[in-house]
């Protein structure tokens, strides 16, 4: 999910189709929620032989590209004015020059929600930035793939207020788990924010995997840390 903080979203790891292949069984024995992957983005590096997980980078996914709206408006003062909200990102300070709204990924967190009666009532995910992280409901029968090792689709909303601002994000995610990794083949995205009473729509945003790799971004089982909920 887009949201207006700096998500966090690097080393190239090898695909390897056995990962893709793992047993469901193998991957239910695993299931102790709540789950969390840190993501990974292969192609965003600064040190090509990182090796570590707290050495490489996440994807960094730009809203409101050149500062535009969808209809080709200029919004780069309540872009500003909606990043001061959130500060400014000292993880990758180079994105706090972009006249747009960069958006880092930072890690998924996968809830079980269990009801009165300790049943399972539905599960959530967590999308994590810099600062602070949103939590919405995940679909049922996605994460029930997902759970499965099959390929999932998850698409996730968030109507988020901040007294005289209020945004909007959709986000739409194809993710399959392979053990302790996840494989995100694609990523849509819709953001709008409403600054008093005017709206601001960036245009959708679309990525899907590139011709050298079979996904787009990965993401390694991680201890996430404990950020504010919007």
């Amino acid at each position: 999910m887009l949201i207006a903080n700096r998500f966090l979203f690097l080393a190239c790891v090898a695909f390897s189709p056995a990962l893709l292949a793992a047993e469901p069984a193998a991957i239910k024995k695993a299931d102790e929620f709540p789950l969390e992957f840190r993501i990974i983005d292969p192609d965003h590096q600064k040190n090509a032989a990182a090796k570590t997980i707290e050495e490489k980078l996440p994807p960094l996914i730009v809203m409101f590209p050149g500062g535009k709206t969808a209809d080709k408006v200029d919004a780069t003062a309540p872009i500003g004015r909606l990043e001061g909200f959130r500060g400014k990102s000292k993880m990758l300070p180079e994105s706090n020059d972009d006249p747009g709204l960069p958006v880092l990924l930072y890690g998924l967190r996968f809830h079980q929600r269990k009801g009165e009666d300790g049943k399972l009532a539905g599960y959530d995910v967590e999308l994590q930035g810099e600062f602070n992280a949103v939590k919405v409901p995940a679909p049922r029968e996605a994460m029930e793939d997902f759970l499965a090792g099959k390929k999932a689709t998850f698409v996730l909303e968030s109507n988020l207020q901040y007294g005289i601002i209020a945004t909007q994000s959709k986000t739409k995610l194809e993710l399959l788990r392979s053990g302790d990794q996840i494989f995100i083949f694609s990523v849509e995205g819709d953001f709008t924010f409403r600054e008093a009473f005017t709206f601001y729509k960036s245009p959708t945003l679309k990525t899907e995997t590139p011709p050298a790799r079979k996904y787009l971004y990965y993401g390694e089982r991680a201890k996430l840390p404990e950020l504010r909920i919007l």
